[in-house]
């Protein structure tokens, strides 16, 4: 009886943690990409919510950890082509860099009317280059 015991706290104690414990963040620089994104008035129309605010608060929750500075184990994001605005979104390619090596890219469309819409598809294309 100790014996299997011994086991279920083993099972339902320790192997959760160590699972846990294997999600490391994911380090990210965002300067480029909210710098470009700063340079307009790129608002929620319902929300009031900002696209910098919006985009910074996505990227900023676990697993995503800011890093100060590019580095060898640092994303960059950056949308080197700005925002453009076209039938009721908000347009812009960002462009995954480690180390000045460009890892890819993804074409960003927010509706102007719910730009949580935009930001779960940057965290999910962000995610996909943070594995490349």
């Amino acid at each position: 009886m100790k014996v299997t015991t011994a086991l279920v706290l083993v099972t339902f104690l320790i192997l959760p943690v160590a699972a846990w414990s294997q999600d490391t963040p994911i380090k990210i620089d965002l300067a480029p990409l909210l710098s470009t994104l700063s340079h307009g008035n790129w608002y929620d129309l319902h929300d009031d919510k900002n696209l910098v605010d919006a985009v910074r608060a996505a990227l900023l929750q676990a697993p995503f950890q800011s890093a100060p500075s590019p580095g060898a184990d640092v994303l960059t994001l950056a949308a080197p082509g700005g925002v453009k605005t076209e039938k009721q979104e908000y347009l812009f390619t960002v462009v995954f860099f480690r180390e000045d090596i460009r890892l890819g890219e993804a074409l960003e469309s927010c509706p102007i009317k719910k730009l949580t819409e935009c930001t779960d598809q940057l965290v999910l294309d962000t995610k996909t280059a943070a594995n490349n």
